[in-house]
């Protein structure tokens, strides 16, 4: 997978766990040149979707689908399947199963899962295949020195294309998975030259809200880049998931690792 599907799987990620909020207030669009390993672990160990979600238990399947097309019309598709958790203390679960899969059984087991328990303050990824599990202290942002030594290196590099700002258009309502969800488009454009392109290009970014499960049920990407990634859940069951979804089985090795804190932007 390219290393844009990867960026939008690990944000998906997140959102699917809850760690991102109302979409309709100060909601960002996607950054276009700001890479990021795939898989959830990176995000959260840098201090994102630390909080939980009190008191809205569920469970769904979710389906991340991302077709580009080529020059010559060829089509290129990827698919990638989970099933995500939350409990009403907060605490989510991810399963990623096998690429390319085109659905899951109640006996298919997943390749990768990760836990990230707010209450104990520490996210778990496990690795089913060879029963381990790597721990992780959750932690907050860190003050950063980016800044200063960006304003002091004396780097005479050309600034680049000043980028408009991002457009919001709010898409009214519409019913997903039983439950009502408010849709919102944000277009950004990267200016002519950002990315070494000749002409300014469009990426939009359309989500689908619900404000009773606080859940995004649909998202949908558009990047010239990379194509159109769209990202729905279903299946969603407003239940208490088993508790022992959320522990580490007594039989897995567990390997603690030094937690990793996000360093703040220079506008916090």
């Amino acid at each position: 997978m390219n290393s844009h599907f990867h960026r939008f799987l690990a944000i998906t990620c997140l959102v699917a766990l809850g760690g991102i909020g109302c979409p309709l207030a100060a909601q960002q669009a996607p950054q276009p040149a700001q890479p990021a390993s795939p898989g959830i672990t990176a995000g959260l160990a840098n201090g994102q979707g630390i909080r939980g979600v009190i008191g809205v238990p569920y469970s769904a399947d979710e389906v991340i689908e991302t077709t580009q097309t080529l020059a010559d019309g060829t089509k290129i598709t990827r698919k990638q399947l989970g099933k995500v958790y939350r409990d009403s203390q907060g605490r989510r679960r991810i399963e990623w199963f096998k690429a390319g899969a085109e659905s899951v059984g109640q006996r298919d087991s997943p390749q990768s899962v990760e836990i990230v328990d707010s209450v104990a303050g520490a996210i778990f990824s496990l690795n089913p295949r060879d029963r381990t599990a790597q721990k992780r202290e959750m932690r907050g942002p860190t003050p950063s020195t980016a800044h200063q030594s960006a304003a002091t290196s004396g780097n005479l590099t050309p600034a680049p294309p000043v980028a408009p700002p991002p457009t919001h258009e709010d898409l009214g309502t519409q019913v997903i998975e039983g439950v009502e969800a408010r849709g919102e488009r944000i277009t950004t454009t990267i200016p002519a030259g950002a990315e070494d392109n000749d002409q300014p290009m469009q990426i939009t970014y359309e989500s689908w809200y619900s404000t009773k499960v606080r859940l995004m049920l649909l998202i949908v990407t558009n990047d010239p880049r990379s194509g159109e990634t769209v990202t729905r859940f279903t299946n969603l069951v407003l239940d208490e998931p088993p508790a022992d979804l959320f522990q580490v089985p007594p039989d897995y090795t567990v390997q603690e690792l030094q937690p990793v804190a996000k360093p703040e932007s220079p506008s916090d």
